[in-house]
């Protein structure tokens, strides 16, 4: 399906400066910051959007679920009444990661495990506790029975500033043990933005503060002379930063300055024959480095960087544990299927996940790319060498993101609950959602050296009238070069409709497809054991049309209460598949559908029909449900609009998976409850682990009991602030 080229459309501002009320929006803003010749716009950080958003002060007793019971002090709440979800939502073996008690939302998550010890377990997420954005991490150091929360520390800047607004959380662990956090940081009074990383040498309780380079001699660019604060000051000059963005007009909102955006990072061992280098804190020039400092890996980030005309994807390293970085290089690149870009240029994208090989050093990026007519693509590009040179990008797969229910056109409930124009939603729901995926390099050696799996989610098998998103697996076998799929990841029942473009008003546009999986990630084991997780809705088969928190969105029977799920599959043989293969080979084909192909590499843009590439068949992949209990995500923050925008897993030496996501088992409803402070509509960060051989053993298992009570939860009236005489 074509579109009319309409030409670059720059939006006011960088992004999206939305100042929202409790229950309505300012304005009717077009979501996006960028538009590309086809009119699609490239979606920023959720933490950026609601950088505006003020949850209150923290007086209200909200539920609790999920807290370790001995693993901290309590507050003064023995009369705080314990409703029925509460009640079920106790049981389990689910972890909260987030032990505080604020009522404020967590989301959008980030877990690894040390390899060094396993039972030293570092998770981070997108936390609001402090009334607005930031960046919140958790560290257990008993595999997981409890965990110690912080806010991380915010960089330092030459105007002696620092910046409150985080998000885009990152949590890593490299092959010594050593921690480290990537996140952006903003200002919320004008447009001063980047990215840094911080490091933890005790299992991620205690953290480096970054700073940004004072030059010391600005009138000499080249000589380095810089401090990070005042006299007395002992930080590396530029420790941590991996990018900075002053704002030209200080104190001012308007979108004059680049924005950095979906940062991710990875670390691995530099490859054969490529030495350590680091750089200095304001030049960027190469130097060598101290010996005493240098990392067993190098670190990799890759980040989007929104300008007035591009988004192209960055890239930057360090060999010295993040205290100086490369200077940023775009390796998004060329290819003849972007469209619009000068030169073929791949140049307007979202949604990097670096990967490494831990034996070769291997470097695998992907992302989403929009430099399409219609329906957009991923793409993949590689570094033999540790980021000195990139191969690609090479082609991945469509991703049928264009027919997602759409708030303000299919799905106009969603704005006065204060969803963005434009923004992609589920049916039933009003969160935003995308098809952003993640990429993880086989970490055995050998024959597997070469082999890469990558996953995402699109509303393919649904319509804009009736969301069915699906998890799609593809794999490479020769480096990148070659990807081999669809194969759909959830195994519960999903039909392909006959036009998924159909409008919503058309006969059948609106049928039931399948119920709605979304945000996945993965992780490999040391044995070749494949798990993804993502969120998932397969167990609402009954709640009825227009119950619900917001009766007016519950437009479908079932598809509104969601779990957190996983799949498990195990890859014991490869085999070489290249451009040239037209049948893959037996030894190539597990944990592959039984339609699964070889993609052909464009020669020219792609615009698929409206009918094109079925993605509904046989899933090989085991699939079980993580979460002890559903949850209602209308109440996972301020009107349901926000929940995220990925989840994630990370397999530890032990072959233990750790899953974590985003979970509203203690939110509630409190917006007919004037005067509550704060709202009580919130989200916490939950995880769970399990053997990354068999998955999660499920018997017994009372996920949907009580799934009516989630229905409408409102904030019980005992749980206010005890001074307001209630």
């Amino acid at each position: 399906m074509r579109r009319r080229r309409i030409g670059w459309l720059v939006l006011p501002g960088i992004a999206l400066f939305l100042a929202l009320g409790i229950g309505t929006a300012s304005g009717d803003v077009t979501s996006g910051t960028l538009r590309n010749n086809a009119g699609k716009a490239i979606d920023p950080s959720g933490s950026f959007d609601f950088r505006d958003v003020q949850l209150g002060t923290s007086l209200t007793q909200c539920p609790q679920a999920g807290l370790d019971p001995n693993g901290q002090p309590k507050p003064l709440d023995n009369n705080r009444s314990m409703d029925k979800v509460e009640q079920l939502s106790q049981g389990g073996d689910d972890r909260r990661a987030n032990p505080e008690y604020s009522c404020f939302p967590q989301n959008e998550v980030s877990i690894d495990v040390n390899p060094r010890d396993p039972t030293n377990i570092m998770t981070s997420q997108n936390d609001y506790r402090l009334g607005f954005g930031s960046s919140g991490i958790n560290a257990s150091t008993n595999n997981g029975n409890s965990f110690y929360s912080l806010i991380a520390p915010f960089p330092s800047l030459p105007s002696g500033d620092n910046l409150d607004g985080g998000g885009d959380p990152v949590s890593l662990f490299d092959r010594a043990g050593v921690a480290y956090y990537a996140d952006i940081n903003f200002n919320r009074t004008d447009d001063t933005n980047g990215i840094w990383v911080r490091r933890s040498t005790n299992g991620a309780f205690t953290w480096t503060r970054p700073c940004v380079a004072i030059d010391n001699t600005p009138a000499d660019p080249t000589d380095d002379s810089a401090r990070c604060g005042g006299a007395g000051d002992p930080r590396q000059p530029g420790d941590g930063t991996v990018t900075f963005n002053q704002d030209p007009t200080a104190g001012v909102a308007n979108g004059d300055a680049p924005f950095a955006d979906k940062e991710y990072m990875t670390a691995g061992p530099r490859p054969a024959g490529v030495a350590p280098v680091c750089f200095g804190p304001t030049s960027r020039t190469p130097r060598a480095c101290n010996p005493d400092v240098v990392g067993v890996d190098r670190l990799y980030v890759t980040y989007t960087l929104f300008t007035a005309t591009s988004a192209e994807i960055k890239f930057s390293f360090s060999d010295d544990q993040g205290r100086s970085w490369s200077p940023p290089r775009t390796i998004s690149g060329s290819a003849p299927f972007c469209m619009f870009g000068a030169g073929n240029a791949c140049d307007f994208n979202q949604f990097s996940v670096p990967t490494v090989n831990p034996t070769t050093g291997l470097l695998g990026i992907t992302f989403q790319n929009f430099n399409t007519n219609d329906e957009n693509q991923y793409l993949f590009v590689r570094s033999r060498d540790g980021g000195t040179t990139f191969e690609g990008p090479f082609f991945i797969t469509p991703t049928f993101d264009q027919n997602y229910p759409r708030s303000g056109s299919s799905r106009p409930d969603c704005r006065p609950r204060g969803q963005q124009t434009g923004r992609a939603v589920l049916t039933n729901s009003c969160f935003r959602v995308n098809s952003g995926g993640a990429v993880v390099a086989d970490r055995r050696g050998g024959e597997f050296a070469d082999d890469f799996y990558m996953v995402f989610s699109d509303n393919r098998n649904g319509t804009r009238a009736s969301s069915n998103v699906d998890v799609f697996m593809f794999t490479s076998k020769d480096g990148g070069s070659t990807w081999i799929g669809p194969t759909r990841v959830n195994n519960d029942p999903s039909r392909t409709p006959v036009n998924r473009d159909c409008a919503t008003s058309s006969a059948g546009c609106g049928a039931t497809f399948g119920n709605d999986q979304w945000f996945p990630w993965l992780d490999i084991s040391e044995k070749g054991d494949l798990v993804v997780v993502f969120q998932d809705r397969r167990l609402d088969t009954e709640s009825p049309v227009g119950v619900g928190e917001w009766p007016t969105s519950k437009t479908r029977q079932g598809n509104y209460i969601s779990w957190f799920w996983g799949a498990q599959c195990s890859i014991t043989s490869t085999g070489t598949v290249t451009t040239t293969t037209t049948t893959v080979p037996r030894e190539a084909s597990q944990c592959l559908a039984p339609n699964a192909a070889v993609v052909p590499q464009p020669t020219t843009g792609i615009d698929p029909d409206a009918n094109d590439l079925v993605g509904a068949g046989t899933s090989p992949f085991g699939n079980f449900v993580i979460s002890d209990t559903g949850y209602n995500l209308d109440y996972s923050f301020r009107a349901g609009i926000f929940m995220g925008d990925y989840e994630n897993v990370a397999i530890g030496p032990d072959n233990q998976a750790w899953a974590m996501w985003t979970d509203a088992r203690n939110g509630r409803s409190s917006r007919n409850q004037a005067g509550r402070n704060p709202a009580c509509e919130q989200s916490d960060v939950f995880v769970d682990s399990f053997g990354s051989a068999s998955g999660k053993n499920t018997s017994g298992n009372r996920a949907e009991q009580g799934e009516e009570l989630l229905y409408v939860t409102p904030c019980p009236e005992g749980n206010v602030d005890k001074s307001s005489g209630k």
